[in-house]
């Protein structure tokens, strides 16, 4: 009699794949988005911030988007010019550090898996240093070297403050409706400028798995050009040197003209880009379906994958392999689900508890001309822990595939009974 297939089977059946993985896996690095997050729960805090910060200026304009974000499931980025905002958060709640940036988080998480990866690191402050995992590495004048090794030094930069919420919980008399988090940017963060990560990652790339480029949707709106210029000379350098996925991980923008501007400049000197859902429809909000969108971008950037997130479930259009891809996907899909339910980064010993896998937009794998379509469920927890990080997490797993050894091999596309 044939097993009927569970996806459940098929996720537990990973995780005893991964050290398999870890063992093929080859150098990750990337850049350039580095900052601390200070993680807080706005249905904790909403009560005394709301009540502190009176009828008018940036706190109550703050508060009230907040809670505006909250009830409508919205999650992204809240960028917002207010130099005393630090300050007064502080002043009335404490939030727990931790890092952030979405290279620097795929790196934390490559590292904890036993992976080698590699950040660009400019801010070297010792409350930047203290928040990275202790194996990612630092490009150094004698080469990579563990974070554990680097002495502090500098004053750092201003944290970002995470406000997560859940579904189910009151905001300002009200219910959240989906569990997400709005992540607020109290000013701009130039890229992270690594002079000796510049010299190394092109050094290292003809050996290299994959690189990550990210981080403009933090950026100065004055210095953007010149900032998409210094990674436009990095990226064509990669390329040159023999590195073959380049990927560019998009973010959430406050400025269409910023992000269409990254993705103009960005996108014809890379080999891989990714998204979440909400920013694939931002760019193509005519496209009937998911798959049809990725596949537009990557035909109109001469891409070789594009990589959409969602809450449920992940899909990629790819020239390559599918099974390969799958795997991918179904890698970033468990850790970034592990780390949902563990509240912070955490390596997968079993599928978290209450886990679901609802029916894909799509089916498991098609052809479509030159491209193979593959979307796989995520285990999906309707109340996580955290949501922060997820993504960049999910990213994490996929290049951990996608970056190994050529030699590697996944498991060829399950079967399905119709």
């Amino acid at each position: 009699m044939t097993t009927p297939f569970s996806w459940a089977d098929q996720y537990t059946a990973l995780i005893g794949r991964l050290p398999e993985l870890i063992a093929e896996a080859r150098l990750t690095f990337g850049g350039f988005s580095v900052c601390t997050d200070v993680y807080l729960s706005l249905h904790e805090t909403f009560d005394r911030l709301d009540a502190a910060a009176g009828d008018a200026g940036p706190a109550r304009k703050v508060m009230n988007e907040l809670r505006r974000r909250a009830l409508g499931g919205i999650g992204g980025e809240l960028a917002v010019e207010w130099a005393e905002g630090p300050a007064w958060i502080d002043a009335h709640c404490n939030g727990r550090h931790a890092v952030g940036g979405t290279n620097l988080q795929a790196a934390h998480m490559l590292a904890m898996l036993g992976a080698p990866a590699m950040s660009a690191l400019e801010d070297r402050s010792a409350g930047q240093l203290g928040v990275i995992h202790p194996d990612v590495l630092v490009a150094t004048d004698a080469g990579p070297k563990p974070r554990a090794s680097i002495t502090p030094s500098g004053s750092g930069r201003p944290p970002h403050y995470v406000f997560e919420y859940t579904a189910g919980e009151r905001i300002g008399g009200a219910v959240v409706p989906r569990s997400s988090r709005t992540i607020l940017r109290l000013d701009h963060s130039e890229l992270q400028h690594d002079d000796q990560f510049d010299r190394l990652s092109v050094e290292l790339a003809p050996d290299a798995g994959s690189a990550i480029i990210c981080g403009f949707n933090e950026a100065p709106p004055d210095k953007m050009s010149a900032e998409i210029d210094y990674t436009l000379r990095l990226a064509r350098a990669w390329h040159a040197a023999g590195l073959s996925l380049v990927h560019f991980e998009l973010g959430d923008y406050a400025s269409t003209a910023e992000r269409d501007l990254t993705v103009e400049s960005m996108l014809p000197e890379v080999t891989s880009a990714g998204m979440s859902l909400s920013e694939l429809r931002g760019l193509d909000p005519g496209a009937a379906t998911p798959d049809l969108a990725a596949i537009r971008l990557a035909e109109r950037f001469d891409l070789n994958r594009v990589c959409i997130h969602a809450d449920e479930w992940a899909l990629a259009a790819t020239r390559d392999d599918p099974a390969r891809e799958l795997e991918a996907l179904e890698v970033g899909c468990l850790l970034a689900s592990t780390r949902a339910a563990a509240g912070d980064f955490a390596v997968p010993a079993r599928l978290p508890d209450n886990a679901r896998f609802s029916t894909p937009p799509l089916p498991l794998s098609r052809r479509q001309g030159n491209w193979s379509i593959v979307c796989c469920p995520a285990p999906y927890l309707e109340r996580p822990k955290a949501t922060i990080g997820l993504g960049d997490t999910f990213l994490a797993g996929t290049l951990l595939v996608l970056g190994g050894a050529p030699s590697a091999r996944p498991r060829p596309i399950p079967q399905m009974e119709t």
